[in-house]
């Protein structure tokens, strides 16, 4: 209400994410067991892949606001972090957009566990990201 010309504010599109999330974290868990008998398998591994990737986005989007924060306040340009923000985002859903075709097209038990690895991966480089502009 403050700045209306500004709309989707950083900090609104974060709260908006954060919602998102754990919604469909909260609708994944209430219909855990029908979501583990959706068949081909693939369609289960998309259901509780999909909140993952959401909150890497989410998360990259709060590094994003507070790197801003950062180099304002230092007087550093700005001009390079929204489109770094797009194109990690971007590497990252086609990674695995790509595993997932491969899934469908071929059940990798291997390729599974990489997936797995993946995101633990990206949480772990999101919780360094947030660290790093935090302190």
């Amino acid at each position: 209400m403050r700045v209306p010309e500004y709309g989707w504010t950083t900090q609104k599109v974060f709260h908006f994410l954060n919602f998102l999330v754990n919604g469909v974290r909260a609708l994944v868990f209430v219909f855990r067991r029908s979501v583990q008998n959706l068949h081909p398998e693939i369609v289960q591994h998309i259901l509780l892949d999909m909140p993952s990737l959401a909150l890497f986005t989410t998360y990259a989007l709060l590094i994003l606001f507070w790197a801003e924060i950062y180099y304002q306040a230092r007087a550093v340009s700005t001009d390079r972090l929204r489109p770094s923000f797009f194109t990690t985002n971007a590497v990252v859903y086609t990674i695995q957009i790509a595993m997932w075709l491969i899934l469908w097209w071929k059940y990798i038990p291997l390729l599974v566990i990489l997936s797995k690895m993946f995101f633990a991966g990206l949480s772990l480089f999101a919780a360094l990201g947030f660290l790093l502009y935090c302190f």
